[in-house]
């Protein structure tokens, strides 16, 4: 899709024009004309259940301090998100503001598509989410959400099987079962298992990857595909799959629709996938637990950046919208509708809301340790070398492949193109 030699363009920076911020009551400067523009807002969020919603709620509030500007929604499916994304931008067209997955947001920022957006950030105290989105010394995205993984399980469900809550792998199989046998029509476990959801079952695997101690590059920053960890974690994975916890062929909508009507015990997921799940369905969000996950070391994290767009017409305003954003009114908002999704800044979880949902302390606390799903060094590159790695895992769960052999064949393939 684009050069492995990085190219960003120096129009990207130069794209921003110099403007000053009017500070308003509500603490975030805006357009002081009266020119009426438009900021279209792309997001595969806007089509969640009852959190798209919110979340669109939240950032509407822009518009009473900046009443000459109207934001518009681009929802697009996050399975079609990435490709219709990088169709619009290389025709010169797509939104204002892009809210992207990280290893999209290196992509077209790589591509020359994103402008310098510093200007946002000017006496804003952000926190380690926003880290990444600063590339080669150029601020191209500010942090929109951060969504850890974590063990979600259904309390009532354990509590009927009388289970545990699994510190290992065969302490989940174990559970999962005991659970499916007390309360019959309950699956046990879910989990991304298809290629043909390669992009959300990379990252879903890279939990389990971390979680083996697996770096995917050396010291040195020589990719390591087939090393003891790994193996390790590959065949975690399939002794997991052939445990028949997992509902395979289900795919991860169907797997998440089934926990939110209590059809399922345990599961690892984000916490934006949970609060989906928490959120308006038969299962009551006081009745999900989260917990660390059945592994010796910690998970990763989805990182969400947002992004302005070269081709806009309204960058200046669309830079306006994130100072807005990143402060407190703006992070307020946002935070009312993320649940326990880490924010630019350091705004609390209120008592209210985790007493409420009590899985939400559990994510707040693991954010703390995460990783990003993107490989250090190899950020553009990550998706085409984990496309090799869980192909590798393919052929171990469908075709009984031995793990080293199949990892080995990935190193080996991996080397070659890169």
């Amino acid at each position: 899709m684009f050069e492995k030699i990085r190219r960003r363009k120096l129009l990207a920076t130069a794209a921003v024009v110099s403007f000053a911020f009017t500070m308003g009551a509500a603490g975030a400067g805006h357009a002081q004309s009266g020119e009426k523009v438009t900021l279209k807002i792309a997001n595969s969020q806007w089509l969640d259940a009852l959190r798209g919603k919110n979340l669109w709620n939240a950032i509407l509030k822009y518009q009473e301090v900046a009443p000459n500007v109207t934001l518009e929604q681009e929802a697009i499916p996050s399975a079609e998100f990435a490709d219709k994304l990088t169709t619009e931008m290389g025709a010169g067209q797509g939104p204002d503001i892009a809210i992207m997955q990280e290893g999209l947001f290196y992509a077209m920022a790589d591509a020359g598509f994103l402008v310098d957006v510093a200007k946002a950030t000017e006496g804003v105290k952000l926190n380690k989410t926003n880290d990444n989105g600063i590339i080669d010394g150029t601020r191209y995205g500010i942090a929109w959400q951060r969504a850890v993984y974590a063990l979600i399980y259904n309390k009532p469900v354990l509590d009927a099987a009388n289970a545990k809550v699994p510190a290992t792998v065969e302490e989940l199989i174990a559970s999962a079962k005991a659970a499916s046998v007390a309360t019959p029509g309950v699956i046990g476990f879910t989990a991304r298992h298809q290629i043909a959801d390669f992009s959300g079952w990379f990252m879903d695997f890279q939990n389990w990857a971390y979680g083996y101690g697996v770096n995917w590059v050396d010291s040195s920053g020589k990719l390591t595909i087939d090393t003891p960890e790994a193996v390790e974690a590959v065949a975690a994975f399939k002794q997991t799959y052939d445990s028949g916890i997992i509902p395979v062929g289900d795919s991860m909508p169907t797997q998440r629709t089934r926990f939110k009507e209590k059809h399922v015990a345990f599961s690892i997921d984000n916490s934006g996938g949970t609060l989906n799940i928490a959120s308006g369905g038969a299962l009551a969000s006081a009745d999900i637990g989260a917990a660390a996950m059945p592994f010796k070391n910690p998970g990763a994290h989805q990182q969400i950046f947002l992004g302005v767009s070269t081709h806009s017409e309204h960058q200046e305003e669309a830079v306006r919208f994130l100072a807005w954003l990143v402060s407190p009114p703006g992070q307020q908002a946002l935070r009312d509708a993320s649940g326990p999704d880490a924010l630019a800044t350091d705004v609390p979880v209120s008592d209210a809301y985790a007493a409420a949902n009590p899985w939400a302390p559990a994510f707040v606390k693991l954010a703390e340790t995460s990783r990003s799903t993107l490989i250090p060094g190899h950020e553009v590159e990550t998706a085409q070398i984990m496309r090799f790695v869980m192909q590798a895992v393919e052929k171990v769960i469908l075709s009984n492949a031995d793990p080293k052999a199949a990892l080995a064949e990935a190193q080996a393939a991996v080397e070659k193109q890169f």
